[in-house]
């Protein structure tokens, strides 16, 4: 029993370690303009912003809750209702539909005095733009590449930073937080307009997906960030001038953090999770310093890091969805997960109404808890994540845009290759592995690995990376 209690401490310690010195690879260069519009993640924003301030007073309560745990609930309940009756053949008509509710519910509330009803409207407002969110999830998932997955979740959370940052300075009191809103509404509704059937007709000619420990381990990270990080929505002063500057200057500078360290020095996602949690937890901890001390104000800047999280939870659940999972068990997931989400409101709002001096810990026990979760599953996170054979996705530009520069530039008919060579190439480029292309092929493992082989020496490559960037440089040559 000692000895293998000392095995796992060695492998658990061997895990943590390969983790922290993972690499990832995004290619600035594969970025399609024609997929902006699948960049551009506008529903997404509002639900990230602490916005009750924005949108009501604190006078605003039904049932003792707050308008905010009202309207967040609506969001996710929304996501999930009005994603269930979608496919991928009618995914850009319920895109618009639900443009055009969302539109018409927002310009109806924008007019309306505070009151009861403009919270019942503001309700079917965020209905509505759930399911908006839940469409452009789905495309942000399937139609993007690692490089435009990564600037679009770093677009979302800019645009949130800069809005506390202007919001908190009052530069545009009053007028700048609802025409803010207004445009990212009408953004929402240009790119879901421009939404097309045919860049998703890839997702229906995928085999059947199964939830593998893969995407466990992802959906873990995406619900935990989602729960520690909606705390501080209703802590002490979260919504005041002070703080609002705070998260907002301290979030466009993580931003920029986020994107040195993904293109230029490559660090591992999996370091920006440790990060974010670490940085919450911080905050929760430094609320119980006495109000108005100087760590009691350093925990507004430290949360600033909350981006971090939002970059790495839809950057990799993106990126572990498209390579290992379908539409069916996407909407599954979404269907379930985010209606359940509603608890992450209120749980929290409950707290506040009824025990606000409770909250503070029950923030920080909830952060420490399911950091530990995580970093105990370090292992799992190697072995099946960031160290799987599938991950080279993170190590290379992508095989998608990869794969149709090849088809387009006749780059396979050029080179010196065999016939099946050409197929393992392509297979390759679809972001096959050797067992699926020997599945596909008809082949043994062995077999599918020897030509595999002998396409890296004719090309003079020795890995997968290598192989994507030769080819879709387009350098025919050998």
């Amino acid at each position: 029993m000692a000895k293998l209690k000392e095995e796992m401490r060695r492998d658990f310690l061997a895990s943590f370690l390969a983790l922290v010195r993972s690499k990832d690879n995004i290619n600035i260069y594969n970025v399609r303009i024609s997929h902006l519009k699948y960049m551009l993640i506008f529903p997404l924003a509002p639900v990230f912003a602490n916005m009750q301030g924005v949108l009501f007073s604190d006078s605003i309560h039904l049932f003792s809750l707050d308008a905010m745990t009202f309207m967040g609930s609506a969001y996710c309940l929304g996501a999930g209702a009005l994603f269930a009756f979608t496919n991928t053949k009618n995914m850009g008509q319920v895109s618009r539909i639900s443009a055009l509710a969302t539109a018409a519910a927002f310009a109806v509330w924008l007019f309306m005095p505070e009151s009861l009803l403009s919270l019942l409207t503001a309700i079917f407002f965020m209905f509505g733009l759930g399911g908006c969110a839940a469409c452009a999830a789905c495309a942000y998932t399937f139609t993007l590449n690692n490089t435009e997955r990564l600037l679009g979740a770093a677009a979302i959370s800019l645009f949130f930073a800069f809005n506390q940052l202007i919001s908190g300075l009052s530069l545009l009191s009053g007028i700048f937080d609802k025409t803010y809103l207004a445009v990212l509404i009408l953004g929402t509704c240009i790119c879901l307009f421009l939404y097309k059937e045919d860049d998703f007709s890839a997702v229906e000619d995928r085999q059947k997906a199964r939830l593998n420990p893969a995407l466990k381990l992802t959906l873990y990270f995406f619900v935990a960030h989602y729960f520690v990080e909606i705390f501080y929505t209703y802590l002490p002063e979260a919504s005041s001038p002070s703080a609002m500057v705070a998260n907002g200057a301290v979030g466009i500078l993580v931003v920029c953090l986020v994107l040195i360290l993904q293109l230029i020095t490559k660090h591992s996602v999996w370091n920006m999770c440790n990060m974010f949690f670490i940085a919450m937890i911080c905050t929760y901890v430094l609320y119980f310093m006495p109000e108005g001390t100087v760590l009691r104000k350093l925990a507004r800047y430290i949360h600033g890091f909350e981006q971090i999280g939002y970059i790495a939870a839809y950057y990799l659940l993106g990126c572990v969805f498209k390579k290992h999972g379908d539409f069916r068990i996407f909407k599954l997931c979404l269907v379930v997960i985010l209606p359940v989400s509603m608890i992450s409101y209120v749980i929290p709002g409950a707290i506040s109404a009824y025990s606000p001096d409770f909250l503070p810990l029950a923030a920080t026990l909830t952060s420490v808890f399911v950091f530990i979760v995580f970093i105990l599953m370090s292992p799992a996170y190697s072995k099946y994540l960031f160290y799987a054979e599938w991950s080279d996705d993170f190590l290379s530009i992508d095989m998608t845009e990869a794969e149709r520069q090849v088809e387009e530039s006749n780059i396979l008919e050029n080179l010196k290759l065999t016939p099946r060579e050409k197929e393992v190439a392509a297979l390759l480029l679809n972001g096959k592995d050797a067992k699926q292309i020997a599945e596909q092929l008809k082949i043994s493992i062995h077999t599918a690995n020897f030509h595999i082989k002998n396409l890296y020496k004719k090309l003079g490559v020795n890995s997968r990376s290598e192989l994507f960037y030769r080819l879709s440089s387009g350098s025919p040559s050998t």
